[in-house]
Parts: C-alpha cells; structure tokens; sequence
C-alpha cells in the first residue's frame, strides 16, 4: 500500500443542479473554500442482549449511510448564486431598465399591459432608479396606471426568493482531492448563513445534508474562476417600515451582522437499505443578530415596542470592473418583515458602548414573500 500526503488546500469541491432528483450530474461549478469536506455518516442498532457476562454490546449494524458537508467561504459575485439558489430555489432571470415614470409611481409587483412583464424589483443605485422585470422591455410601456419610455440595462440580474414547496430541487456534490474522488447525489441545503464582521470579508456557510457517499470513477478538471469578492467595506445594513421604503433608508452604522436560512430538512428512509431514500425540507425559518454603536434609543425602542420592520443587507464591490456603467457586481438582501426580538448592551467600563439586536422572520401577507435577494454580476448563462 503507498500512502500520499496532502494538505487540505489541494482538495476541490463541486457541484451541479439534478435534472432528476438523485441521480448524479457532473459538477460545473467548482467552489473556492475555507473548509469543508464531504463525508458519511452514520446511524447503528446494537445488540445489548445479556450474554451472562458483564460487557454491554454483542453485535452493531450500520442501519443508515448519508452525507453531509458544511461548507465555508468568502461570498463572491457569481457561485453565491448556486448557493442561494441551494437556499431558497425560486430563480428569476431579471431585465433592467431606467426610464422616467409619469401619471403614477411603479410599484413592485405591476403587471405591463402588452407583454405581462412583471416588475420584480426597483432597487436605487447610486441615485439612479433601476425596475427590474421578469421579461424583456423596452420603449413605451405602461400598467394602465403609469407610462414609461424604458431604456434597457444590459446588465445581468438574477433574483432569488423562497420556493413554497417541500420538495425542493437537489445537487450532486464532488470531493476531490489526491488520494480520493467521492460524490453524493440528493444532496439539500439545511440551512445557510451569510455573516459580515467590520475588517473582513462577508462570509457564507451552507450545510447539505445528501444520500450515500460514493466512490467517484470519472476524470474531473476542478477549475475555478476570477470572481468578484465582498466585503464589509463594500456593506451597509438599512431598514424601512416595508420593502417600497428600502431604497430610500439611512444605512446603520453596524460592526456585525448575520442571517440564517433554516429549511429543517428531513430524510425518508425505507426498508431494504441502509441509504435515505428521500431528503424534504419542512418548516422554512429566519432568524438575524447583530451588533452596533449604541448612538441612540431608536433600536432599542423598536425592541421594547415590538415594531416590525423591512431590512435590507447589501454588498457592492466598487474596485471590480464596472458590469454596465455605474453598475459594478453586488447583491441586495431583503426581508420583508422582521419581529426585533431582543436587546442587550455591552457592560464595559472602558469600551465603546455597543448594542446587540436579535429578531426572527415573519411571512408578509402584503408582499407576498419573505425574503428577495438581488444579484447582479457577469452570469449570462443563468442559474
């Protein structure tokens, strides 16, 4: 037997969308990472039966064999998006368009009268006001309501919102590394988080759960590419009373932030194997903290009053090339309701006072979601 050593910068992991749910795909996109490795795991039964003498177990059996990685990273402008798609599975191609809108003020969710565009989102961008719709647009264009002569954006814009299903679309992950080569077909994202701590890159985490590890036979060529990176210079936080107030909210002055997607998953496991035969996700969940300057009572009183609110987190990274002008690769994060659950202030006699928010997610009947994310970057293939 030969034995290579390796250390762990020389393993590779990919992955790819399921055409059919469990049968393996080849991996696409390759995923630079601070850790994450793709192992088993394990359920046993013992046999504890009493065999006159003192010691417990007589026999074990590996009654379940499946996967699971947790995978750890800076976010960058495009592979994100496979993440969030991992996250929330409702993808929309987004076209962009500027124009000056007269009789009335678009809203999200307005329909066009000649082709059914609907407007997804309206998102300003250094003072410019950009709609973005799920068709393509272009000249005059009205709901009925308001005209706009509209200027199309050739800019890439993908958004991403919660799939109302418990089954939700799965990937194929693949290890690679010197001395071995595994994949996991049906493989679902648990839960997802995205943190931004001042000084550092914005982070992600996405733990999958998946069927049986298997033993990878064909050739893979890991290949990485040149992607734009965030980070909290590049961020702000912002909240309104609803979504429509978003654009126009005062950033806070943050030191920490986090978000968490929590899609419980559950497997299905059934006679005559020891591997899961299905992978569901049940009850959907957010929840967020953060921590900041304790410069006034506002955040505090939102607290103690029970106040909801809309919040958005955002990142644009200025020192990439420009995807259009004035437009360069960024990502908007938006809640549409947030229950402020908790406060806290530090108790340190010689630092800076700071404060401590936790709030959970709640469904919004008037926007009909809960959370949109908004990526622009060079993707022109979609997700």
């Amino acid at each position: 037997m030969s034995w290579e050593a390796y250390i762990g910068r020389r393993s590779a992991i990919g992955l790819w969308k399921e055409t059919t749910t469990g049968t393996k795909v080849s991996a696409q996109v390759w995923i630079p990472k601070e850790s994450g490795t793709l192992n088993p795991s394990f359920e046993t039964a013992q046999d504890t039966s009493w065999y006159g003498v003192i010691d417990e177990v007589y026999d074990t059996f590996t009654t379940k064999n499946f996967s699971n990685i947790t995978l750890t990273g800076i976010v960058r402008d495009d592979f994100i998006g496979y993440l969030l798609l991992g996250a929330l599975w409702k993808y929309t191609k987004l076209y962009c368009v500027t124009g000056t809108p007269s009789g009335w003020t678009p809203a999200r969710w307005d329909i066009t009268t000649w082709n059914s565009a609907v407007l997804k989102k309206i998102i300003v961008i250094d003072e410019t006001t950009y709609y973005f719709f799920d068709k393509a647009v272009t000249g005059s264009i009205t709901n009925g309501t308001w005209t706009m002569t509209a200027t199309a954006v050739n800019v890439n814009a993908h958004m991403f919102e919660r799939l109302n299903s418990n089954n939700h679309p799965t990937f194929t992950i693949y290890d690679d590394d010197p001395v071995a080569s595994a994949y996991a077909p049906y493989c679902m994202i648990n839960s997802f988080e995205l943190s931004c701590e001042v000084a550092d890159y914005v982070k992600f985490s996405a733990e999958f759960q998946g069927k049986q590890m298997q033993d990878n036979t064909d050739t893979l060529n890991p290949a990485y590419s040149d992607e734009a990176p965030f980070t909290a210079s590049m961020a702000g936080v912002s909240f309104a009373t609803n979504e429509s107030w978003l654009n126009t909210a005062t950033t806070v002055c943050m030191q920490n932030f986090r978000l968490t997607i929590n899609k419980n998953l559950t497997d299905i496991q059934c006679f005559g194997s020891t591997d899961v035969d299905s992978l569901h996700n049940q009850q959907f969940t957010l929840d967020w903290d953060f921590e900041a300057l304790f410069s006034s009572t506002t955040l505090r009183d939102w607290v103690i009053n029970s106040e909801k609110k809309a919040i958005r987190f955002y990142a644009e990274n200025k020192n990439a090339s420009e995807l259009v002008s004035w437009i360069y690769p960024s990502i908007y994060v938006d809640c549409m309701k947030v229950w402020l659950t908790e406060w806290t202030k530090t108790d340190d006699n010689n630092g800076i006072t700071k404060q401590t928010l936790w709030f959970s997610w709640q469904y919004d009947n008037a926007s009909g979601t809960s959370i949109e994310v908004v990526l622009l970057n060079s993707n022109s293939t979609w997700y």
